[in-house]
Order: structure tokens, then C-alpha cells, then sequence
């Protein structure tokens, strides 16, 4: 009966820890939720409602990820890859940012805003 309650309490274990990093429900945003958090994280630039909308979609747009990259799949492109290029992807983004209205300030605002991870940066669980 021992062997039998100590079996059930390590498969126990192994479910809960396998559950855990798996990331739960929370793990991925809706494009609302998303949107949302882009908007709260927009907050300082003091933009219009319509700059806002517009810089979302800039944001979001995978042409300038194709553009930069060569390619629209941003999980195909390795992180060296990624951040080798992200300046140029930032200022093709505040290119596109100005051309659709917002001052060389603000887009230069935007790109800072949105570029920073929330919370300060770093890969949370200890940034390997």
C-alpha cells in the first residue's frame, strides 16, 4: 500500500511541475488584449486615440518585418538574428510611424515605448 501512495505522489509531481511549465491559460493574449496593453504602454506619448489605433497597426504590420528580415515569420528567425536587426527594424517602423503623422518626437517616443519589455527587460524565469 506504501509503494502504491508514494507511486500516486511522484506521478502527482511530475503532472503538477509539467503543468506549471506549460504556462497555463494566461500565456497568450488575445489581438484585444494585446492591443489594450500596447495602449496603457502608449500612455506617455500623449496621443490622440486615432495615433494610437495607427500605431498598433504600424506595430503589428508584418510588411516591415518582411521588409527588414526577408521574411514575415518571426519565429523562423533566430534571436541573434533578431536583435542583430532591431535597429533597423525600429527605424523602418519610425519611418512608417511619421509618414502616418505623428512628429519625429513622437515616433521616435513610440518606438522607445514599445521597443522596452515590460517590467524593465530580461526573460523572466532567469533569462537564460
Amino acid at each position: 500500500m506504501k509503494k502504491v501512495i508514494a507511486f500516486v505522489a511522484v506521478v502527482v509531481c511530475f503532472s503538477v511541475t509539467t503543468a506549471m511549465a506549460q504556462g497555463g491559460p494566461g500565456g497568450q493574449m488575445t489581438p484585444e488584449q494585446r492591443a489594450a496593453q500596447m495602449k496603457e504602454r502608449l500612455a506617455p506619448a500623449n496621443l490622440t486615440a486615432v495615433q494610437q489605433d495607427s500605431v498598433i497597426a504600424i506595430w503589428n504590420d508584418r510588411a516591415i518585418m518582411a521588409q527588414v528580415y526577408g521574411t514575415s515569420d518571426f519565429q523562423s528567425i533566430s534571436r541573434e538574428d533578431r536583435m542583430a536587426k532591431a535597429p533597423a527594424m525600429n527605424e523602418a517602423r519610425q519611418k512608417r510611424l511619421e509618414k502616418a503623422g505623428l512628429s519625429a518626437d513622437q515616433a521616435k517616443k513610440v518606438v522607445e515605448l514599445l521597443s522596452m519589455r515590460p517590467g524593465g527587460g530580461g526573460r523572466p524565469g532567469g533569462g537564460k
